[in-house]
This record gives C-alpha cells, sequence and structure tokens, in this order.
C-alpha cells in the first residue's frame, strides 16, 4: 500500500560552489535545538530542484544543539534525519536566520520553524488540510490493523477495497491542492507539496495545481524544473502510447514496442535489484504470468539498476524466477526523464501499445487480466 519510494539523487557538490546560471545566492541559517545529546543529524534537499546541485549538509549535535548554513536561490523544501532515531517530515528553508526546534518522538511531522513561511503560509495550510489529515491518519490505522490481523497476507477482496480508498483519498488530496492553490497563488509551502507529490509519478491534474501557482513561484528555479517534469510526464498518462525506451536486454537487444502487439495485456515493471517492494511483489507476478501467458498476458521488466551492479541485477532474476523479458536503463536514465521516481511503478499497456492503467495493484490486475481475457474469448 505504501511503496518505499527512491529519489534519483544528483551528486553532492559543496554548497558555497558557484551556482549555475547566474541565480542569485541567499545565505541562510538554520539554529535547531533537539532532545537528543549526540549524533549526526542531516538536512535533505530535492536535489534535483536546487541550482548548485546541493543534496544534504550534515553537522553533530553539540549539548542539544545543532546548525546548518549555506546558500540558496529561493526558499527550499527539505527535511532533517537523526540517524534512525527521527525522520521530519518535509518543512520549507528560507533565506535569513531561522531556528528550529525537533522532537524524537514527533517523528514524521513538520517540525516548527520560525522563518516567515513557516510562521504564515504553513498554519493556514495545515488548518484547510487538517480534515482530510484525520482521513489519512483513519484510513492508515485500519491499513496497519487489518495487515496484523491477516499476518500481511490480506485477502484480495479487502485488499482492493483498500485500495479504491486509498486512491479516492488522493483524488480528494490532490484536488483540494488545486483549490488552496487557487486561494494562495504564493503558497511555496502548497508548491513544495507539489515537488513530493510530483516525485511519485505524473497525474494530469498537477499541471492544473501548477498553472495556478504565482508566477515568482514558477519562474524559479525549481518552478522551471517543475515544469520540465510535468512535461516529461505527460508521455505516462493514460491513453497515450507508451514511449519507445532506449534500454536494452541483458544480451544487448534493444526495447521494441512491437512486444504490445503480441499480446491483448502487457504488464511493463520498472524496478530495481535493492528494491524490497519491487521483489516483494513478483510471487505474485509470477503466479500471473503461469496461468495467463499462453493467454494473452505478458510482463515486461525494466532495471533501473546502476552500471555497476549489473551482477547484482542478474542474481536477482535468476533467484526470482524472473522468466519475462528483462531490459536495463542503465543507472536510470531514460526512467528519471519520465519522471519515474517512485519504485516498483508499472503501467498496464493494450494490444495497440496504449497505457490503460497506471500502477495497478496485483489484485486490481488480476481481475482485469480475466475481464479482460474473457472479452476476448
Amino acid at each position: 500500500m505504501r511503496n518505499v519510494f527512491i529519489l534519483l539523487m544528483l551528486s553532492l557538490l559543496n554548497f558555497t560552489n558557484v551556482i549555475g546560471q547566474n541565480e542569485k545566492q541567499y545565505y541562510f541559517e538554520l539554529n535547531g535545538t533537539i532532545n537528543a545529546d549526540t549524533g549526526t543529524i542531516k538536512l535533505f534537499f530535492f536535489s534535483e530542484y536546487v541550482s548548485n546541485d546541493l543534496m544534504e549538509l550534515e553537522t553533530p549535535i553539540e549539548n542539544n544543539k545543532f546548525s546548518f548554513s549555506g546558500y540558496i536561490t529561493e526558499p527550499q523544501g527539505v527535511s532533517i534525519f537523526l540517524d534512525n532515531r527521527f525522520r521530519s517530515s518535509n518543512f520549507i528553508l528560507d533565506k535569513g536566520t531561522q531556528s528550529i526546534t525537533l522532537v524524537t518522538d514527533s517523528s514524521r511531522k513538520v517540525p516548527n520553524v520560525d522563518n516567515r513561511i513557516m510562521t504564515n503560509d504553513y498554519p493556514e495550510y495545515k488548518e484547510y488540510f487538517g480534515e482530510l489529515r484525520k482521513k489519512w491518519d483513519k484510513f492508515y490505522r485500519k491499513d496497519d490493523s487489518l495487515q496484523v490481523h491477516y499476518n500481511y497476507n490480506i485477502p484480495n477482496t479487502i485488499s482492493l477495497n483498500l485500495k479504491k480508498e486509498y486512491d479516492s483519498l488522493c483524488i480528494e488530496d490532490n484536488e483540494m491542492l488545486l483549490k488552496y492553490c487557487k486561494k494562495h497563488p504564493n503558497s511555496f509551502f502548497a508548491f513544495w507539496r507539489l515537488v513530493h507529490l510530483l516525485s511519485w509519478g505524473y497525474e494530469p491534474i498537477y499541471d492544473s495545481i501548477y498553472n495556478v501557482l504565482s508566477e515568482e513561484i514558477k519562474g524559479g528555479y525549481a518552478g522551471t524544473i517543475v515544469c520540465k517534469k510535468l512535461n516529461d510526464g505527460k508521455q505516462l498518462t493514460v491513453g497515450e502510447d507508451f514511449p519507445l525506451l532506449k534500454c536494452k536486454g541483458l544480451n544487448n537487444e534493444p526495447f521494441n514496442l512491437d512486444v504490445f502487439n503480441k499480446n491483448s495485456l502487457t504488464l511493463v515493471d520498472f524496478w530495481f535489484s535493492s528494491c524490497h517492494p519491487c521483489r516483494a511483489q513478483f510471487n505474485k507476478l509470477r503466479s500471473l504470468h503461469q496461468q495467463f501467458s499462453t493467454r494473452g498476458f505478458e510482463i515486461v521488466g525494466i532495471s533501473i539498476d546502476k552500471d555497476s551492479k549489473r551482477e547484482d541485477l542478474i542474481d536477482v532474476i535468476k533467484k526470482d524466477k524472473l522468466v519475462w523479458k528483462q531490459y536495463w536503463d542503465i543507472n536510470g536514465r531514460e526512467t528519471k526523464q519520465l519522471s519515474i521516481n517512485a519504485f516498483p511503478t508499472n503501467f498496464l499497456i493494450d494490444s495497440k501499445g496504449v497505457i490503460i492503467a497506471k500502477n495497478i495493484s496485483m489484485e486490481e490486475l488480476e481481475v482485469t487480466i480475466n475481464k479482460c481475457l474473457q472479452q476476448d474469448n
């Protein structure tokens, strides 16, 4: 239900490097207190959206205090990590001096920060989404309870209902964000919420959200990156033709769109060898492939493993008995261009090469295959 996702980050450069494209630099200082005596605390950026390729900063905790400083071109969405003990939700780092207070038992919550955006912008955003946040909390409690009750093997019918409830909340969340941005086009907190959502993949409503934001936000460095990612992501919208990717099989044969024409349904599965959620679904995929591969259903795997992970990739394919065709998008170059950042991500393709579903659950996939193949017969 909640896939672990990996963001494909750029290389870490020193934050004092010259910023490209003549972007104006603003000095920031973030002074913090935390109820922990020791440890190394890290400040993470959405690295693709920072013009100086900044990925993270780290600093030691001394006497329950820590401090970060550097340069940014605009307000930045960031989060803080402390080993395995604490992880904050995203918050906005602004120019100038600001302070932050962290409490380790409030992990994954938005921390108290005293800059202008977190003081003026965030409270209104928080109040607007308050009731929806309660719905999400209730849903996750329900999901966790059912997982425990069924020993993490929830029956298909219950899993399908949970997925419908999840999808419904996602739609409500996106629609509320659009309404909020119409009323608050200068909200940097809402903008970075859009960036976070986009990291899971493109949805058509994101264009509408982006378009109602202020010219100041859209014209910033991060705003121009979002615009590009939205345009790239459109290629993988339901109803569009699946694009021809420049990736090859392990024997160096090129990816070919003809695979779709040979089958009624084809599932394209993006994954990588060290992704546990990716591998967790292989048992079900193997079962579906055994059951339906002779009746018009096929699977195509596309790995984004790094060049150095070839042996790991081959090992997983053998161990997990992935008998369907596997292609390799080395270092995720093509995948990244299409704004696919969460894994596993899948697309269900019809015989004409048209995308008919995105991120379909294994339970939904089985129902869809049965329905489609019955119609064909």
